[in-house]
């Protein structure tokens, strides 16, 4: 009988083999058990209400977007949604919410809108979800114009607008260049005050300064174009209406008295 004599030098590969396949299954498992991925498609909305919607340009990119993941446990940021994209970082299975902003919402003027979005997402294990997120003008806007009755009555009229900030904005009605729309904080309080020139009682000058009593707006709506306008109905006064959205907000009549006498009281 013919004996068979293993070496051990022929063992010890083998199993090291072995060994090595088992770790690779098992750390594949560990890496995927449990974990998703995300990709974020954006979707924004640059209308603003007005008494027929119009849109805010230029619309920002993707790249411009900042984006925060917070769930349980979970807090991260990425400075665009492009960056998250491109990171193909794994999330564990759960709920999250996912939110994405342009701007600051605290900042005011031309050109500051604030865009923001948020939704609810779930990971599934070893799944790649896409989503589509809405980021919608956060901020709203004013702006301060006048009819042409109006500016028959009074010239060179000045309005500045204050909001809760601080901030002021002046307003030329009737100049060579159009005023533009000023992005504000929504649900914050706006005061208006301005002055002009009245016409002289020969009707050849406008000579004398009217300052119009302050006006108040008590709170901004997101989303929404707020347009202070003027006009002059009729001879010794004029007419401040408030517009929002598509329907007038109120209607204010101011009383101007044209006698020169009773506007040098008025200004005393």
């Amino acid at each position: 009988m013919k004996t068979v004599v293993f070496h051990k030098w022929w063992i010890i590969p083998v199993v090291a083999v072995l060994l090595a396949g088992g770790c690779s299954k098992s750390e594949t498992s560990t890496e995927t058990e449990g974990y998703g991925t995300l990709q974020i498609r954006l979707e924004p909305d640059a209308m603003i209400s007005t008494r027929a919607e119009i849109a805010t340009s230029p619309v920002p990119p993707a790249e411009e977007f900042s984006l925060t993941i917070s769930g349980t446990d979970y807090s991260q940021s990425w400075p665009s949604i492009t960056a998250f994209n491109d990171s193909q970082t794994r999330l564990k299975t759960g709920i999250y919410t996912v939110e994405i902003a342009y701007g600051e919402p605290a900042a005011e003027g031309v050109g500051k809108p604030y865009y923001y979005g948020s939704k609810s997402v779930e990971i599934l294990p070893r799944k790649a979800i896409e989503e589509s997120l809405t980021a919608r003008i956060a901020n709203a806007q004013v702006l301060v114009t006048a009819t042409e009755a109006f500016l028959d009555y009074f010239h060179e009229a000045t309005f500045t607008v204050t909001t809760s900030a601080g901030n002021r904005f002046t307003f030329t009605p009737g100049s060579e260049t159009a005023d533009e729309a000023v992005f504000v904080q929504a649900g914050t309080r706006l005061t208006l005050s301005g002055e002009a020139k009245l016409q002289s009682q020969t009707g050849t000058a406008f000579d004398r300064v009217y300052t119009f009593p302050e006006q108040t707006l008590e709170q901004t709506v997101a989303r929404t174009r707020h347009t202070f306008r003027f006009d002059a109905k009729d001879n010794g006064s004029a007419t401040l209406t408030i517009n929002l959205n598509d329907e007038f907000l109120d209607e204010r009549t101011i009383d101007v008295e044209l006698n020169e006498d009773s506007q040098k009281d008025n200004n005393a």
